[in-house]
């Protein structure tokens, strides 16, 4: 009997077997902007037919500052400012464009300049909490239905170490070096508000939730992932747990080193999981590490599909998802991280047929 797209991502995420291969795609304004009339992400795949797993809806808290902070966000002449004004000082960062939905603008400035200002974020965090707002979900489920499930972020922020090397890169590496003390300071007390905001998360009324990690070595050693960021993970899946919902990790970069590390997760799934040259795996090889305790959402590089021919997509999909031998049920056939522009629908639509000819 034919299931139907959230009845197949859901056997898929809890171990079952469904009724034949899932697939999905991690599609945004980033991507849907780019064509004629510009649909609605969801509208969208839902008209091709994709097994969708929204995670790109409202959080499901808001922010309350306390203790003298103030958040300003401005845009103007081309260039996006947020800043923090506190009692213990004032930090900001910037970008080139305006952060809108989907769009992606380089960062100019960080929160973090010198060593003082961790001082100023730590404030931040530390007088930041979360009011539950679950307001838009029903709302969401009514619009996807039965073609796939919402998966809400359980944090906006991702692991504490995650969101310094995505803030500065060069400075954090060079400052947990040289000054641990005043890293691992902040850290604690955003991880402290991550763990705030996913206790908060947790009662929405979804199953899933997802955390924007980006884990891959091009940012962390596995000895960071290790000993920052996996003790942080297991921490949001015991808050989720102990609520009956469950993790997703998106882990969209190299990670073939952290193979090993992850495996003692407790997540639901891995996703966003990509091949060479955003990633450095075949899918294959997380089942050979994990075998099946995890699903994976992936296999498919977003630059692959840019440049394949149609033919060439044939051959990398059907060689990826035969790789798998039986895991094919723990397997969600899917583009690798946010699908860029330039992506033929078409191509979209030859992934949905491939994955229907594997029944189970």
């Amino acid at each position: 009997m034919e299931m139907t797209s959230k009845e197949r991502l859901n056997c898929v995420l809890e171990g079952e077997t469904p009724d034949r291969l899932a697939s999905s795609f991690l599609i945004n304004p980033y991507y849907t902007n780019s064509l004629p009339g510009k649909p609605d992400p969801i509208e969208f795949m839902k008209e091709l037919g994709a097994d969708i797993i929204d995670r790109d809806g409202p959080l499901p808290y808001k922010i309350v500052l306390s203790g003298g902070v103030e958040y300003t966000d401005v845009y103007e002449n081309g260039e996006t400012v947020r800043t923090y004004t506190t009692p213990v000082g004032t930090i900001y960062e910037s970008f080139a464009g305006p952060m809108l939905w989907g769009s992606i603008s380089a960062r100019k400035t960080s929160f973090v300049k010198k060593l003082e200002d961790y001082k100023v974020l730590q404030y931040v965090f530390e007088h930041m909490d979360f009011e539950p707002d679950y307001s838009w979900y029903e709302e969401r489920m009514e619009l996807i239905g039965d073609h796939g499930i919402v998966v809400p972020q359980a944090t906006e922020f991702r692991s504490s170490l995650e969101y310094l090397l995505e803030d500065n890169l060069q400075r954090t590496i060079i400052d947990l070096s040289e000054e641990p003390e005043i890293v691992e300071e902040f850290m604690q007390a955003l991880k402290a508000a991550n763990m705030r905001a996913c206790r908060v998360a947790a009662g929405c009324p979804t199953t899933y939730f997802n955390v924007w990690e980006d884990s891959s070595t091009t940012l962390l050693s596995p000895t960071w992932f290790e000993e920052y960021v996996l003790p942080e993970f297991n921490e949001f899946t015991d808050i989720l747990a102990a609520n009956g919902k469950r993790l997703i990790h998106h882990s969209c970069g190299k990670i073939k080193n952290l193979l090993p590390i992850m495996e003692r997760e407790s997540v639901a799934a891995f996703e966003s999981v990509t091949p060479a040259p955003v990633g450095d795996i075949q899918i294959r090889d997380c089942y050979d590490a994990w075998d099946d305790k995890f699903a994976v959402i992936g296999g498919l590089d977003p630059t692959f599909l840019i440049r394949c021919t149609m033919e060439e997509l044939e051959q990398r999909t059907v060689e990826t998802i035969e790789s798998l031998g039986d895991h094919k049920k723990r397997f969600v056939l899917a583009n690798g991280d946010s699908l860029p522009p330039r992506v033929e629908p078409q191509k979209l639509y030859k992934m949905i047929e491939i994955a229907k000819r594997y029944t189970f």
